[in-house]
């Protein structure tokens, strides 16, 4: 649907995020006569009446609701679709390229987008982090770049010119129901590629290879093959040759090389100097809450990675880090397995300590019990992050921690808003209790 199709219409917008908000913005501003309803929330909507509504990506495209909205006859976009439909039509020579992914995404997209900077090129960007997209549709840009969300994905008529997918593993099953459906509407950003328009795929990932795969007639690229760029260790190379060290770089990870070979994957397909963007890249600092080295407390570094969401993503920290360490797991229940994490904890005598809250805490800590049987690790089952951080001051202490990892493997919506909050709230314990003194080594 493009911004023609709202024209002499009756039209709803469903949702008032950041998204929801930036849409009605922009519509008044442009249309001053449009006629529009806004409900902030499911309660308000009243369908009577409307000829298209524009939801929210908070909006689950499995409501009731929504379904016999449209067995009234009612049509459905979103900011997004509108974003991806008019720039394909009023802007040929700009490129979208579409960042997604079950993790990853934000650094990946920001990752791109300083490196399309660095090579002097027109870019926007924005979508799911940062600015709304459609605040960018009356700009001139060679290239946006937009990180997309299962939300925003999951419903769109039309898709990116170039899409990068970093991995796909289960996640959100509140708003799509399933694990399955989350990873087909994750996948549906592909769905309406076009001829000359391609998808970067994380070969390293099964799953995200078998989804993608539901599309064969649509051009696809594999990244980290041999002959490509790859990440192996804490290096990356372009076929045999090695190109960058983790420690030429800002960032902590070794996953993020994964996410460098994507970005670099795109750069040589767009045909620039590869040199150029690498010296873009190491000049990147972390994102917040993104392992994220934010304390030190005689001797012993916390790091904050509030975003991690999943088993997959502790993991992944815990595999970045070879100092003696405590993690934190722990928050809203999303039905996910933790016991390939237990077996990994169980398999590396790095990892001294656990500590287990929230409402999947005492899942996680049974799952360590059965996996975990090494004499020298500790597990402590706390209830919030204030009983955490004093449980976590003593073990420093106790066992010799080098480095305490916030990498909690689960959502946070469960006592909080959003991982942002989280993590400043565990910032702020840390940082509290460690100057406090009652600590004090």
């Amino acid at each position: 649907m493009q911004l023609k199709d709202l024209e002499n219409k009756n039209i709803g917008v469903w949702g008032l995020g950041n998204e929801g908000e930036a849409l009605v913005r922009f519509l008044r501003a442009q249309y001053p006569d449009i006629r529009l309803k806004i409900f902030e929330n499911d309660a308000a909507v009243q369908l009577d009446g409307l000829d298209i509504i524009i939801k929210s990506p908070g909006v689950s495209i499995y409501k009731p609701l929504l379904s016999d909205a449209k067995r009234q006859g009612i049509k459905f976009t979103s900011g997004t679709d509108l974003f991806f439909n008019e720039i394909r039509a009023r802007h040929p020579h700009c490129k979208i390229i579409g960042v997604s992914g079950s993790k990853g995404k934000s650094t990946t997209s920001s990752l791109l987008y300083q490196a399309l900077s660095h090579l002097k090129q027109r870019v926007g960007f924005g979508g799911n982090i940062g600015k709304p997209l459609i605040e960018l549709l009356n700009e001139e840009y060679d290239y946006i770049v937009a990180e997309v969300s299962s939300y925003q994905a999951a419903d769109l008529t039309a898709s990116p010119h170039i899409i990068l997918f970093t991995n796909l593993f289960p996640e959100h099953i509140d708003w799509h129901l399933s694990h399955e459906n989350y990873y087909r509407d994750k996948i549906h950003l592909i769905a309406n590629q076009k001829p000359g328009d391609i998808a970067f795929v994380n070969d390293r990932c099964e799953k995200l290879k078998k989804y993608v795969g539901t599309y064969p007639s649509l051009t696809k690229s594999f990244y980290n093959i041999s002959e490509g760029f790859h990440a192996e260790g804490r290096e990356l190379y372009y076929g045999g040759q090695k190109i960058l060290d983790i420690s030429e770089t800002k960032l902590n990870g070794y996953h993020n090389l994964d996410n460098m070979a994507g970005v670099l994957s795109v750069i040589g397909y767009l045909g620039f100097d590869i040199q150029t963007a690498l010296e873009a890249l190491k000049d990147f600092s972390a994102l917040p809450h993104r392992l994220q080295k934010f304390y030190s407390f005689h001797g012993t570094d916390f790091i904050n990675d509030s975003i991690s969401t999943a088993p997959e993503t502790a993991l992944a920290a815990m595999k970045s880090f070879d100092e003696d360490m405590l993690i934190v797991l722990g928050g809203y229940d999303r039905q996910q397995d933790y016991s390939e994490l237990a077996g990994y904890i169980a398999q590396n005598p790095k990892v001294k300590a656990a500590v287990t809250l929230f409402q999947t805490g005492p899942r996680i800590a049974k799952t360590l019990r059965e996996k975990v049987v090494r004499k020298d690790f500790c597990l402590c089952c706390v209830q919030n992050l204030t009983e955490a951080v004093s449980v976590i001051y003593q073990k420093i202490k106790d066992c010799g921690i080098k480095l305490v990892l916030f990498s909690p493997a689960a959502p946070s919506y469960d006592s909080y808003q959003h991982f942002t909050e989280r993590g400043d709230d565990f910032m702020k314990q840390v940082i509290h209790q460690g100057k406090e003194g009652k600590h004090a080594a």
